[in-house]
């Protein structure tokens, strides 16, 4: 190619200084003039945000054959970190605005791909078929649900205990009554009045009263630990009943083993107790009665459908069933509220002979919802009875304002 050796040469000779210069065809040489001067070579994405690699800008030079250096009116443009940067100068308003808004765009897009996954976590949750049959499989259904959490007291043992430990303290207690009687009577009664002097002398006083305080500090223990288990609510039928199929369905354990179950006034309920126990379960089972393909749709999560696996257990999530029961209880409230409005609003007797007869009816009417007030808040609600007495006196205060204002209004027409 015409020109290439005198290009080589150029570069060789000019070392890093060709390498800085582009050589750019002019008008006279058309279209179809070809550069023979190397490009610049290309540097490193890491390179360009470098302030000390001169970015260069191209320079048109007029040449006919080989490489030839710019002429002196020839100007280069060469942007460097310590020469002013004049298109910056030039740009308006609007297109530093433009790139401030394209450069914290691209900000916000690689923080979203760095951080996009980080609030992800896959959860581990192992079915009861993972489990062996036995005591694993046993642990495994009663840490599905807290409801399962059924064990025994040992009531009857811890009583035993506690009875034992009662009467060592009864005899330690009459050694020491007797000692303190010997002491007044044969001995100097000094012992009896000062601690310090009878603690100077060695005796059985003393080792007695460090027996009864060990003694002291078992009994105590025991008996403090015992009020906690027996403060703890035994496990309703429902809950037993559960545990115990699932334990004879699978043949977890075999029936010498498996007669704990049935100790029903000696079993515990380890999980807390919720706000509608009882009333959670009776639902479940009616929905569970009504459709239980609907109800396991609706109420189970799909937790508990990997947890329960092939085994015939079903599952409600709490949470959505309380849900579920507090919409249902605004109902209840909104038409034991207004149901009796409406009654006693139709009931109003429209002239002077009716008011006996409508009046009997309209507090008949106060009668029945303050009554069915009353037992929806003892059996719905964990309310105490002050509590539940101070609300049923306001529902009734309340009806009967209604009552009392109708009147007056059909009094005064």
């Amino acid at each position: 190619m015409p020109g290439s050796e005198g290009d080589d040469a150029a570069n060789r000779s000019s070392g890093t200084s060709a390498a800085l210069f582009k050589r750019v065809t002019t008008p006279e040489q058309g279209a179809g003039a070809k550069t023979s001067l190397p490009e610049r070579q290309q540097h490193s994405s890491d390179d360009e945000g470098n302030p000390f690699y001169p970015e260069v800008v191209d320079v048109e030079s007029v040449s006919t054959g080989g490489l030839r250096l710019p002429q002196p009116q020839e100007q280069l443009s060469i942007k460097s970190p310590f020469s002013p940067d004049l298109s910056e100068q030039r740009k308006t308003f609007a297109d530093r605005l433009r790139h401030l808004v394209r450069r914290n765009r691209k900000a916000d897009d690689d923080d979203d791909d760095d951080f996009t996954d980080d609030y992800e976590v896959e959860q581990i949750i192992k079915s009861l078929d993972h489990y062996i049959v036995g005591y694993p499989k046993i642990a495994a259904f009663a840490n599905a649900d807290p409801s399962f959490l059924i064990y025994r007291k040992f009531g009857w043992l811890h009583n035993r205990l506690l009875l034992y430990l009662q009467d060592e303290l009864v005899a330690l207690e009459y050694k020491l009554n007797k000692l303190d009687q010997r002491t007044f009577t044969h001995d100097n009664e000094v012992k009896l009045k000062s601690r310090r002097e009878d603690f100077n002398n060695p005796g059985l006083r003393r080792d007695t009263i460090k027996q009864i305080a060990e003694k002291l500090k078992e009994y105590d223990e025991h008996l403090l630990r015992f009020q906690k288990i027996q403060a703890m609510r035994r496990p309703t039928v429902r809950n037993q009943t559960s545990l115990y199929n699932f334990i004879h369905h699978t043949r977890s354990l075999v029936d010498s083993e498996a007669k704990w179950i049935r100790e029903g006034a000696d079993l515990a309920a380890v999980a807390r107790e919720e706000e509608h126990g009882w009333f959670n379960g009776f639902l479940e089972d009616t929905l569970h009665r009504i459709s239980p393909r609907a109800t396991q749709a609706i109420f189970r999560t799909n937790d508990q459908k990997i947890t329960t696996g092939q085994e015939k257990v079903f599952l409600i999530s709490p949470f959505r069933l309380d849900v579920f029961l507090r919409v249902v209880l605004t109902i209840l409230a909104a038409v034991l509220l207004l149901l009796p409005v409406v009654i006693l609003f139709e009931l109003q007797p429209t002239e002077a002979s009716q008011i006996r007869r409508k009046g009997g009816f309209q507090i008949l009417t106060i009668f029945l919802f303050t009554l069915l007030f009353s037992a929806s808040c003892s059996v719905f609600t964990k309310a105490r009875r002050q509590e539940v007495f101070t609300a049923t006196a306001a529902y009734c205060a309340v009806l009967v304002v209604f009552l009392g204002s109708t009147l007056n209004t059909d009094a005064g027409q």
